[in-house]
């Protein structure tokens, strides 16, 4: 070889040295490349204001009834939302049916004491929608009145009984139709036996046939049945929605449109060695299993699925509650950190926060005994430990801002909560559960802007093998707002509810639910947590203003940053639009998206 080969093969091994040495050094997180984009919005659209009123509903509730009470705050809280207006009247007081009304909501059982009941039929009968959103009840086997009974198309009422499951007959809730569930749940605990007449068109069933929503012709207008009562969960938020957006021919409300997913406990530090339940299924270590075969399989699954992953950092998972906070020993956890995170990140997904260990911000009190976790002393701990988290992310991210919270096991006290924010100022949204049970001190959100100007988004449903009522909770928080938002660990195979599971086993029925929502709900945009945080904050600060007219509907909108959505109903098809775009995503249901301050949505002439 001459000198000159000699000399180059010397100054190649040299830069590959600088070069594995500067890798090694962290050199390129220095280089800015990690930088993620502050999708929040700045500025918002002014728009021109429309002149007009918001769209009315009047809402009939018993005040006497701590059902009826409860049912009629939800009903105006969901109303609100939807930038739409709300008038409440007791059921004993003589009241003025408006024909403007876009809806009647009867939220009271007892029909037959209805003052109004008259006049809420002759509104109906000149086409306006009356909906009775709790079953009747009576006193002893006395007869409904005629009148109520008729409206609502009841041909003989029996006694009251338990049901188990559903079974959506149509689509009534976008993206419902055929679902059921429930073989061996009470789902509804509280329905009353019908039989109903044949105009009556049943949109669902429990499994056994019962009617448990029905729609029937009045007159020009119609009634909608709701055979149950309006619960103290969340778990039938869509059905009240759907409801709403069922008075009139044609209903339009606000949604987010967004779908979310997060991998709590990622980056994080892997387990060294073999994990017998793995190691016999897969033949690899526990290091192999999540390098070659869970994250392969997560990147695909993002790939197919249209997903972006919000990963969930933490430093350790020690059991330290109190300091000083070390730092976690060894370069394997920063390197999971930066890999992992590097390839996330990639994809386009975020990342976010988890904590410095496991252990639930909270004080005594929250459960930690059933959790095997430890309670903390005081929020100066809590700061202290996300002060050394702060210190750990920003040594391999040093230019990324952190915008998202989710609380270890989605547990979250206050002082933790203000622990977050002190260690973090820069955080803009807290993530953690929509509902479940509340005895298990979790912390349960509802979709809403804190007075700090952080945002509340909360998860839905979680696991690699999700329940049929899993889906169920998700059909009707779509129907509501728009949102889909699931969570996996990555470690899920070694729990012990996973003791019956395969890694096959849970690959196959995760790639079955991720398959039927994007079959039901295709129209959802992929969005990190941050990102879905922008989209909200529009869906928050927008105003609206609706002008129907015999041949088109006019939407007007401003106070917003992107083009918004909406979920319309209506039986009509649509000829054509102006100044947005339109998806048919239901039987009866259309996607509206804005891209101009008024749209114009025009209808197909009735054929003949």
């Amino acid at each position: 070889m001459d000198k000159r080969g000699i000399v180059g093969i010397v100054a190649l091994v040299i830069l590959l040295g600088c070069f594995f040495q500067f890798s090694r050094m962290d050199g390129f997180l220095k280089l800015d490349y990690f930088k993620n984009l502050n999708f929040m919005p700045q500025q918002l659209f002014n728009g021109q204001a429309v002149q007009g009123d918001r769209e009315r509903y009047l809402i009939l509730y018993d005040p006497r009834s701590v059902t009826s009470v409860f049912a009629e705050h939800r009903l105006a809280w969901l109303l609100a939302q939807q930038k739409k207006e709300s008038v409440s009247c007791s059921i004993y007081e003589e009241t003025e049916v408006a024909q403007d009304y876009r809806g009647v909501l009867i939220a009271a059982s007892r029909w037959d004491k209805v003052k109004a009941l008259p006049q809420v039929a002759a509104y109906v009968r000149q086409g306006g929608t009356a909906a009775f959103m709790l079953h009747p009840e009576r006193e002893g086997d006395e007869p409904l009145p005629a009148l109520s009974q008729e409206m609502a198309g009841i041909r003989h009422l029996g006694q009251n009984k338990n049901v188990l499951g559903l079974r959506w007959n149509t689509d009534f809730l976008f993206g419902s139709k055929g679902f059921s569930f429930g073989e061996n749940t009470y789902y509804h605990t509280d329905t009353v036996a019908v039989q109903l007449q044949e105009q009556a068109k049943v949109q669902l069933v429990a499994l056994d046939e019962s009617p448990l929503l029905w729609e029937n012709t009045y007159g020009q207008g119609k009634c909608l049945v709701y055979n149950g009562d309006v619960r103290d969960d969340k778990t039938n938020i869509g059905l009240l929605t759907a409801m709403l957006a069922h008075c009139g021919e044609e209903g339009i409300y606000p949604v987010v449109g967004a779908k979310l997913f997060f991998i709590d406990d990622f980056p994080a530090p892997v387990p060294e060695g073999n994990f017998e339940k793995i190691y016999e299924e897969l033949h690899v270590s526990t290091a192999e299993f999540f390098r070659h075969i869970w994250w392969p399989f997560m990147r695909e699954c993002a790939a197919n699925y249209d997903l972006k992953y919000t990963g969930l950092i933490i430093e350790s998972y020690g059991n330290q509650v109190k300091g000083p906070f070390v730092p976690t020993k060894g370069r394997q956890a920063r390197d999971n950190l930066i890999v992992y995170g590097r390839e996330l990140l990639d994809m386009g997904g975020e990342l976010g926060l988890h904590g410095y260990n496991h252990q639930s911000l909270a004080p005594a009190g929250y459960n930690q005994d059933e959790l095997d976790y430890v309670p903390w002393e005081s929020k100066e701990d809590m700061v202290e430990s996300l002060q050394e988290l702060r210190r750990y992310i920003k040594s391999a991210y040093p230019d990324y801002e952190f915008q998202s919270y989710v609380p270890p096991s989605d547990i979250l006290s206050p002082e933790g909560h203000a622990a977050v924010k002190e260690a973090f100022p820069e955080l803009k949204v807290y993530s953690s559960l929509f509902d479940g049970l509340y005895s298990e001190r979790a912390y349960y959100q509802d979709f809403t802007r804190n007075e700090d100007g952080t945002y509340e988004i909360p998860r839905i449903s979680s696991g690699y093998a999700p329940s049929r009522e899993n889906m169920w909770e998700n059909i009707s928080v779509i129907n509501y707002i728009g949102v889909f938002s699931h969570f996996v660990h990555p470690d899920e195979l070694f729990y012990e509810e996973s003791k019956d599971l395969t890694w096959a086993m849970m690959t196959e029925r995760f790639q079955s639910f991720l398959n039927e929502i994007n079959n039901r709900f295709g129209w959802l945009r992929p969005v990190t947590d941050s990102e879905c945080a922008a989209y909200f904050a529009d869906y928050l600060d927008m105003d609206y203003r609706v002008k129907r007219e015999p041949d088109r509907m006019v939407l007007s909108c401003w106070n917003y940053r992107y083009p918004l959505r909406f979920i319309l109903r209506t039986p009509k098809d649509i000829a054509g639009i102006t100044g947005g775009r339109y998806q048919k995503i239901g039987d009866d249901a259309y996607l509206i998206e804005t891209e101009d301050s008024t749209t114009v949505i025009k209808w197909k002439e009735p054929e003949n």
